[in-house]
């Protein structure tokens, strides 16, 4: 795998060319920021990433090779869906619409996004989300896409007015519905379902007229493939007598899941495993996603270190922070360099930083978390730090920081398409999570021989 790193370009830019860059994301960075959610009293970033391109090929070469490895780890140990729930110690009542004797296999990894954080140059990867659901590709395409609009200004398409070339990434929400039709067996003609829900602490999930019109660039781009996308209230899908899961008037041929099951009980989510249980649907992804992506999986990982062939021994020590299931033994250990965190949550809930915690507090966490057997503990990341220009949502005011990145490739079967970036902001937190107030960001790509890593 490839040993180069990853920086942000943007200081290695000719001068002119990074004045111009501050100066039409100062003014516009409205602009290139419209249709992406975000939280009242909000700083956006007044430009994307820029990374060159053998490092933006690296970060999803990772990402893939981790992602494999895990599936791998539990293959090792079981070879169904239930199995792993068994082997995680995980309620089968907290997977609603999860089939336990569905195979594990690479199938499983077709919609994947990992969170990596960069340290010393060196991505790591820290949590794996498999899953259909991973959130990320409107929002990468289009901050990369609004921001390219702005740099291009009179110069030839791709091409920043300097002539050093700045590109977009390949589409993500193409790639994604490319992925989701091959996996889903849709035909020209056939509607999928969104169904959409209401979520509480996310402004743009509360209201689910706000809710469908941010799925609006799906539908567009849907139509480019072939299919019909409904955005429709969870709660209002019905089976009818031929056990066909309807949105109103329309006949689901797929749905797109982009929820928790379990935490969307009632009448629509019992329609929807009806239709899975009688075959008449097929939703992109099946529950059996959900338990590869737990963070204990990369413990199993460590755990099984000796069976791996060099090579991936080595990429792991490398690409994969310490990782293991949370136990007592641990007490002893220097809490300041390590992150707890429960293996199946997500939105940074749960997740406590040992430095932000008292000895006391800490060994409370860890006694709990060791006789509930479902947490980890990781190895602290200390994320290079990137200076960027934030803008006030409501004030405009203007403020440089230099915060931390969580890189969030958009890999659709096995393939790179896209970063979805979460950053801090001038906002103190220790949390890099868009529930907890993080920027989301993309990339743009660096191509120019006069650009050295």
């Amino acid at each position: 795998m490839s040993e180069a790193l990853v920086v942000d370009l943007y200081a290695t830019l000719p001068g002119e060319v990074r004045g111009r860059i501050d100066a039409l994301g100062r003014e516009h960075w409205r602009r290139a920021h419209a249709g992406v959610p975000r939280l009242a009293d909000s700083w956006c970033p007044t430009r994307p990433l820029m990374l060159g391109a053998e490092a933006y090929e690296l970060v999803g070469a990772v990402a893939d090779r981790a992602a494999a490895l895990a599936l791998d780890a539990c293959l090792r140990r079981v070879t169904t869906a239930g199995e792993l729930l068994a082997a995680l110690s995980m309620p089968r009542e907290q997977f609603p619409l999860l089939d336990p004797a569905e195979p594990l296999g690479p199938q499983l990894l077709t919609s994947l996004r990992a969170d990596v954080m960069v340290e010393r140059g060196v991505p790591k990867v820290v949590e794996l989300n498999i899953d259909g659901a991973i959130g990320g590709a409107i929002e990468a395409d289009l901050i990369a896409g609004q921001f390219h609009e702005l740099y291009a200004g009179p110069a030839p398409a791709g091409e920043s007015p300097s002539g050093s070339p700045l590109r977009t990434p390949p589409s993500a929400v193409d790639a994604f519905f490319t992925e989701l039709v091959s996996f889903l067996g849709l035909a020209d003609g056939s509607t999928l379902v969104v169904p959409v829900f209401r979520e509480d602490g996310l402004d743009y999930l509360a209201d689910l007229d706000d809710f469908i019109s941010f799925l609006a660039p799906m539908g567009v781009r849907g139509k480019a493939h072939g299919i019909t996308v409904v955005g429709y209230p969870l709660d209002r899908l019905t089976l009818d007598d031929r056990q066909r899961l309807r949105a109103g008037e329309q006949v689901a041929h797929g749905v797109f899941r982009l929820f928790l099951p379990v935490e969307q009980a009632g009448p629509g989510l019992d329609a929807l495993g009806g239709a899975l249980r009688a075959g008449t649907t097929r939703m992109y992804t099946p529950e059996a996603t959900s338990p590869v992506s737990d963070k204990r999986v990369l413990a199993w990982l460590w755990e099984d270190l000796e069976l791996l062939a060099p090579a991936d021994r080595d990429f792991v020590r490398r690409h994969v922070p310490h990782t293991v299931i949370a136990g007592a033994g641990a007490l002893g250990e220097d809490r300041t360099s390590l992150v707890i965190k429960p293996g199946d949550g997500y939105g940074g809930a749960g997740v406590t930083m040992g430095r932000s915690a008292t000895e006391e507090e800490w060994r409370e966490l860890v006694l709990r978390a060791a006789d509930q057997g479902d947490h980890v503990l990781q190895r602290v990341v200390d994320g290079d730090l990137v200076t960027l220009e934030f803008a006030h949502e409501t004030t405009g005011e203007i403020r440089s920081a230099a915060v931390p990145c969580v890189l969030g490739p958009m890999m659709y079967g096995r393939a790179l398409s896209g970063v979805y970036v979460r950053h801090a902001t001038p906002k103190p937190g220790e949390l890099i999570n868009t529930h907890q107030g993080a920027a989301s960001n993309s990339v743009l790509i660096v191509e120019s021989p006069t650009v050295r890593q």
